[in-house]
């Protein structure tokens, strides 16, 4: 939380919801902070002419501000049952304390949702008081134990005032699946950024001889002798469905970022969302 002090997320796309907070827009309009100069011209307001600079130049110039507005925003995290890894697991929650704490402490509003076994958990707040909420809410969830695709109905959970929209997820879901969603996306002037989250065991499998898989989601099992053949076609078949998941995001004009795990997750993830300049 410490690090997080000094940062605050970036907007995507402009927002329109209208109500004052405090990201700059595009637009002018009356908060503090100067954007430039114009020529007076007749039914402007006078209390915005700039007597100083008339004094210099004997022109009347008005003085223009940028404008100020609410982010909206809401976090969607994946508890479908391979995200149960305990690694995953945690950092996908703490990407989502991450950007929660951003948006509560810059006063903006802040929606979320998850699936857990019995229902749908939400969250819907504004404000730095409901930041320890938001994290014991997130701290509380559990991976759910129903194999349910979370793609499927994911557009559905969205709601329709929110303006930019976090999609936490390990993306093992099919690449068509995910193609679709991107599409539904789309229909929804949104700006729409996905998370992926991986773990170390995924990343780097250190499995050799026989063993019997099993599917955490669909309970399907394989008896299989790994090789380090096999070893490689995996890597190469989690490389190209990651690569097609980033081929369709930017098609369809979403953001998406890979995040494995490591050491130091947070501050690797911090840089990431520096550079990519979804916080600043």
């Amino acid at each position: 939380m410490n690090k997080l002090a000094n940062y605050r997320l970036v907007n995507g796309k402009r927002h329109v919801s209208g109500r004052r907070g405090t990201h700059a827009s595009k637009r002018y309009g009356s908060s503090l902070d100067f954007s430039d100069f114009r020529v007076y011209e007749a039914g402007d307001d006078v209390r915005q002419i700039d007597w100083n600079v008339y004094a210099r130049t004997d022109k009347l110039f008005i003085k223009r501000f940028l404008d100020e507005e609410e982010m909206r925003v809401h976090i969607v995290l994946d508890t479908t049952p391979s995200m149960g890894e305990e690694d995953k697991w945690l950092h996908a929650r703490q990407v989502a304390a991450l950007f929660g704490y951003l948006v509560l402490s810059h006063d903006d509003a802040l929606s979320f949702s998850a699936k857990q076994d019995e229902r749908l958990q939400t969250f819907r707040k504004k404000g730095s008081m409901y930041r320890h909420l938001f994290q014991q809410k997130v701290e509380e969830l559990t991976p759910v134990t129903r194999n349910e695709p979370f793609l499927e109905d994911l557009v559905q959970q969205l709601p329709k005032d929110a303006g930019s929209i976090f999609i936490i997820t390990d993306g093992l879901e099919p690449i068509e699946q995910f193609e679709k969603t991107c599409q539904q996306l789309t229909r929804r002037p949104k700006d729409i950024r996905f998370v992926v989250v991986s773990s170390q065991e995924e990343q780097d499998p250190e499995y050799y001889g026989d063993y019997l898989l099993v599917d955490k989601e669909s309970t399907s099992s394989l008896n299989v002798t790994v090789t380090h053949d096999m070893i490689k076609r995996y890597e190469t078949k989690r490389k190209s469905h990651f690569e097609q998941m980033e081929q369709l995001a930017n098609r369809y004009g979403h953001h998406i970022l890979f995040l494995p795990s490591q050491p130091d997750f947070l501050t690797a993830a911090l840089q990431q969302f520096v550079r990519f300049q979804w916080i600043r």
